[in-house]
């Protein structure tokens, strides 16, 4: 089966970024109280190290439970991590004739439109036609369209005042001034990854607006949970490093069901 592949932008540092995807692990498993009794099989497109698969199985070990990821390191880590649960495999490759009742996807959709333009319909396609699980589950970083417009002044000056300033410069002549509030919400996503620098900035957080993303499903999935948020960790992180409040909402929690 033919899905995306992102391959151009490897990440530097595999443990320090195990460790910022390791912080959010409760809220990305907002979902396991929201779906219907009768699921067997959760698919995790996107496993990475495969600690969201060792969470969720310490809550519901009765599930099984499929990892994908396209990451040869994070893919041994994962399969390390799992060898011993008899109800886990971890799979480089989307299993043919895929049979899952849920499919959930953290970080992915945005990174498939930052890196694979070209493969965007082919995501959806695998998703919606190949799979089409009775569950979709997203959380990804996601602002509305109201997100562009001018940023407060005070809040670019402060930045600038104590953050590194060759970094900021990169970021600008990458995404555009700070003083775009779009541009200026996307570098407070990133600023704090700066072991994996060169990659982070690189990536488009925010590539699609939670209106496009809700259009993009067909009808006959229907939302049973949406939440649109701002994590607390970042708001207050983002408070400690500058001084400024995060105004946006910058997350995107989403369950669909197929009707």
């Amino acid at each position: 089966m033919d899905v995306p592949v992102i391959q151009d932008n490897p990440i530097v540092n595999h443990a320090q970024y195990a460790i910022s995807m390791r912080r959010s692990m409760m809220d990305k498993m907002f979902f396991l109280d929201k779906i219907g009794n009768g699921v067997k099989t959760i698919f995790d497109w996107g496993c990475a190290d495969g600690a969201l698969i060792e969470s969720m199985n310490l809550v519901f070990p009765e599930h099984n439970y499929i990892g994908y990821d396209i990451d040869p390191d994070m893919l041994q880590i994962a399969s390390a991590a799992t060898h011993d649960m008899g109800n886990v495999e971890i799979f480089g490759a989307i299993p043919p004739s895929p049979n899952f009742d849920v499919v959930v996807l953290n970080s992915v959709i945005h990174e498939i439109y930052s890196y694979s333009l070209k493969e965007i319909d082919t995501f959806w396609t695998t998703l919606f036609d190949d799979i089409r699980p009775e569950y979709i589950v997203i959380r990804d970083m996601c602002v509305e369209r109201a997100t562009s417009r001018q940023s407060d002044s005070i809040s670019v000056a402060r930045i600038k005042q104590v953050f590194d300033l060759e970094k900021i410069t990169q970021w600008e002549g990458k995404w555009g001034s700070l003083h775009e509030n779009w541009s200026l919400v996307h570098f407070l996503l990133t600023y704090r990854y700066s072991t994996n620098w060169d990659r982070e900035y690189r990536e488009n957080y925010l590539p699609i607006s939670v209106e496009r993303l809700l259009a993009r499903f067909p009808s006959e999935y229907v939302p049973t949970f949406v939440e649109h948020y701002t994590l607390p960790f970042l708001r207050e992180q983002v408070m400690k490093d500058f001084g400024i409040q995060l105004q946006d909402r910058t997350h995107l929690k989403l369950i669909l069901k197929l009707a």
